[in-house]
């Protein structure tokens, strides 16, 4: 009876006895190839189930007997049996089939970039943080068929396959863009000084027209830049770099859940750089300095009800110098300027972008405000009294009675509002867009040819559109959709001189364009589509204060567009395909020329319906995983332009032809061949190579830049969430042209010049990053 009894009690207490053995344990869940913590990963006992935190650490409590299941989307699933261990580190190994899905967010609706019919490039935020780079400017040559003009301390204008901007000068006309930009819903076309990639999850460059989706300043393509959204994870970082040309750069962010509904996300940086510049005559280095400060705040809120609330806020501030031309085209970037001029910009915006769904039905609402401040100037003669007077120039101010001395300076202020209202349903989209931007000029130098030295001017701009997308299924495989857009656009612009000349002209437009475009789905996440699209730029004004009412006008630009595109992701690949076929209609064609060859600044612009045109091309991007370590990747634009001859009025009685050539700033090929290698141990590397073909400067003169190869690297060591990154740009300190102009600058017989505006030289650094 003792036996038994003896025997009931050990079975009882026998749970007792096995958790009495327990232990904690504590660890983290990290990718096996590259070290990166793995958030929200399952662990699984059996009995007991949890997930890793933001930075994939763990703690549960075990028994010898247990074993624990880990899984994670994408990565193999490991069983093991920890014996007491504090401290383990799971290492996943990506699943054969595992390949991330991007989703392009610019468009009406969220979408698999494997089902966008259109071409883009989308850098997600690990690829972003792989390539490195402070500002769009690091990573845009790597991109096909996307370059950017000089002028300016950052780019400010880029131009898609061959279409967009160079310059908005004072005097140049109204804020119509043919390539638009944005940031965290915010519209900042022309304005890309503040392309910061600070804490930015996704870089979407869309290319060929997007007017249906976009408007009128989206006819060559559209550049959207979302930064990180807030999440229900409390999460810190910071980094710091150190470099070449006194480099200095600090950014941190903090996400902090607030309650069940709603979390914040909050981030500023800050970078500082001489800019590659000595001026010999003032005997300073920082005369072309980047002084740049950028702050965000996000807050989401997010209900079971289905509703959702995105409030985005960011000022951004760019005092940089302007400082990088030359007389003499010295590679040496060497400057003589007496007079160094500034390209300061701030901005200060918010957007807010509010969700609601309701059963099948989604309605979305955009709201976004920006003020922007800009002060441009430049030191028109690029010297000073003394360089001027030796020789070969010998111009002396006592002799000739007056001084070789030029500034052009320019105060501008923009203030852009937007109201966009979104219903989703079923396979239907239709929408309203409202916009209105009004743009003041304070403009001192020497005016429209030396037509006047002072020129206040206010540009109106108001918007108003109407759009519908529907999609259809023909089969189970292949969609078709259908894009309308129609919008009426009005202009306003109010301008006076110190002649006492006033200019007062409007004019209003009705914009219509459209896409088709079918996709089919080859299976195993292959794609085909194929699209026509009508895309479309608004008509602007002349502000030349002498021009009759009749040449004042200039018409809107349409672009016709065809594209045939294939796209594939697997295990070890991705590759996108596209070749598109243009055609431009009412062409504008913006003009400069030198009115006075003893005077750099007598620049006059005008803008007219000049011509047609084409363009043809093909854009592919290819990863390969060659190695369980080691990734090659490459992208390949190729670019063939044609404007055909147009003959305008350049002087007073005299007429000149242009065209029948390759358009300004398209360059024939543009190409990136990368590799990258991660190794278990958390050493990685990477090396870039870029390639630029060359391609003429402007419209008005044939000179041309020379083609150039850039090699950029990086190499480190991460362990958990630090990171150590040696960096390398332009690693042979490679002279390239990003702007050139043709006119008569140098004393004595102000013969026509090519001078040119340099790239960054070779810059090293060391960055370090950790988040907690």
């Amino acid at each position: 009876m003792h036996t038994v009894c003896h025997l009931l009690a050990a079975l009882f207490l026998l749970p007792y006895a096995l958790y009495a053995q327990s232990f904690l344990l504590e660890g983290q869940i990290v990718d096996a190839i590259t070290g990166e913590p793995l958030s929200d990963a399952n662990l699984n006992t059996g009995t007991t189930g949890l997930r890793s935190d933001d930075d994939g650490h763990f703690s549960l409590s075990l028994t010898p007997s247990d074993s624990l299941t880990v899984s994670f989307v994408g990565y193999k699933t490991r069983t093991l049996r920890p014996q007491n261990a504090r401290n383990l580190t799971i290492r996943l190994y990506r699943a054969i089939l595992a390949t991330p899905e991007l989703v392009v967010h610019g468009g009406l609706k969220a979408q698999p970039l494997d089902e966008v019919a259109t071409s883009v490039t989308v850098l997600d935020r690990s690829q972003l943080q792989a390539a490195g780079g402070h500002h769009l400017q690091d990573l845009s040559q790597a991109v096909p068929n996307l370059n950017w003009a000089g002028g300016t301390s950052r780019p400010r204008y880029f131009q898609i396959r061959g279409m967009g901007e160079r310059s908005q000068y004072a005097g140049e006309g109204p804020p119509n863009f043919s390539v638009g930009f944005v940031i965290d819903d915010v519209d900042m076309s022309g304005l890309g000084t503040a392309g910061l990639l600070f804490d930015m999850d996704q870089l979407e460059i869309f290319k060929g027209p997007q007017s249906t989706t976009f408007g009128p300043n989206a006819m060559a393509g559209l550049i959207n830049l979302q930064s990180a959204d807030p999440t229900p994870v409390a999460r810190r970082s910071v980094d710091l770099t150190l470099g070449s040309d006194a480099l200095a750069h600090f950014s941190g962010t903090l996400n902090q859940p607030l309650n069940d509904r709603l979390s914040l996300r909050l981030g500023y940086t800050q970078a500082r750089a001489d800019g590659f510049r000595d001026n010999q005559f003032l005997n300073i280095n920082d005369s072309n300095q980047r002084n740049e400060n950028f702050a965000r705040a996000k807050l989401r809120y997010a209900d079971e009800y289905g509703l959702s609330l995105l409030f985005t806020a960011f000022r951004s501030d760019q005092d940089n110098g302007y400082d990088t031309w030359a007389p003499d085209n010295n590679e040496d970037l060497i400057t003589y300027t007496d007079k160094p001029g500034k390209d300061h910009q701030t901005t200060t915006a918010f957007s807010l972008k509010a969700k609601k769904t309701f059963a099948a039905t989604q309605l979305v609402s955009i709201t976004s405000f920006s003020n922007i401040e800009l002060e441009y100037s430049f030191d028109g003669d690029w010297g000073n009294d003394q360089y001027w007077l030796q020789p070969p120039y010998n111009f002396d101010p006592e002799v000739e009675g007056w001084r070789y001395d030029f500034v052009d300076r320019t105060l501008r202020t923009r203030n852009t509002f937007t109201q966009e209202l979104r219903l989703l349903r079923g396979n239907a989209i239709a929408g309203v867009y409202f916009k209105t931007l009004e743009e003041s000029d304070d403009a001192q130098g020497y005016l429209f040819g030396g037509e006047a030295a002072d020129l206040q001017s206010v540009f109106q701009i108001d918007n108003l559109a109407f759009y519908g997308q529907y999609n259809q299924a023909l089969n189970e495989r292949t969609e078709l959709s259908l894009n309308l857009r129609v919008d009426r656009n009005a202009i306003g612009y109010h301008g006076t001189t110190d002649s006492a000349d006033r200019t007062d002209f409007d004019i209003g437009q009705s914009l219509a364009g459209g896409k088709l475009a079918l996709t089919h789905n080859l299976g195993h996440r292959r794609h085909l589509y194929a699209a026509a699209s009508r895309g479309y730029r608004a008509s602007g004004v002349n502000q030349h204060p002498r021009l009759a009412a009749e040449n004042r006008p200039y018409n809107p630009e349409y672009l016709l567009n065809f594209e045939i595109g294939y796209r594939a992701s697997g295990a070890k690949s991705t590759t996108n395909l596209t070749f598109f076929h243009a055609l431009r209609d009412d062409q504008q064609v913006s003009l400069s020329s030198q009115q006075n060859p003893g005077d750099p600044n007598s620049f006059f612009f005008f803008t007219a319906n000049a011509s047609t045109g084409r363009s043809s091309g093909i854009e592919f991007e290819q990863s390969y995983l060659l190695l369980p370590a080691l990734r090659l990747s490459g992208s390949l634009g190729l670019l063939s332009t044609h404007i055909d001859a147009y003959t305008f009025e350049a002087a007073e009685g005299t007429s000149a032809t242009l065209g029948d050539r390759d358009a300004a700033h398209a360059p024939t090929y543009t190409a990136r061949l990368g590799t990258e290698y991660a190794a278990k141990s958390g050493l990685f590397a990477r090396l870039d190579m870029t390639a630029t073909d060359a391609f003429f400067h402007s419209d008005s003169h044939d000179q041309e830049s020379d083609a150039y190869q850039l090699f950029h690297s990086r190499l480190g060591y991460r362990r958990g969430a630090h990171t150590f990154t040696l960096w390398g740009r332009n690693l042979l300190d490679e002279r390239y042209t990003t702007r050139g102009f043709f006119f008569g600058l140098a004393p004595p017989n102000y013969a026509n010049t090519l001078y040119k505006s340099y790239g960054d030289p070779r810059q090293l650094g060391l960055s370090l990053s950790t988040a907690f």
